[in-house]
């Protein structure tokens, strides 16, 4: 599995409205993409916010970028940021979850 982190600074409060509108405009196509995982949007400061993008690996996590995060991003995001996203993309090491 592999995840992007992408960290995104606004210029202004996050208007965490535009997030759930992520999740409604973006879950379908997301889902469409082959190996996609997950999506986690996480409010980490006032002006930060910290996306989590799951797939089975790199190929996935490119083709979730190109095919359907960007073009929302540039659209909805880039506007309101005050500097480019910082993004990194790696192989997951280790991983616990509940009951697993």
């Amino acid at each position: 599995m592999h995840l992007v982190v992408n960290t995104l600074t606004f210029s202004a409060p996050v208007d965490r409205r535009l997030f759930a509108r992520a999740e409604a405009d973006l879950a379908g196509a997301l889902r469409a993409v082959t190996g996609f995982r997950s999506l986690t949007i996480v409010a980490t400061g006032e002006r930060e916010v910290v996306l989590l993008i799951g797939g089975d690996d790199a190929e996935a996590v490119d083709r979730i970028a190109t095919e359907v995060g960007s073009p929302w991003m540039r659209e909805h995001v880039l506007p309101l940021l005050a500097a480019p996203p910082d993004r990194k993309v790696g192989e997951v090491l280790a991983r616990v979850e509940a009951g697993a």
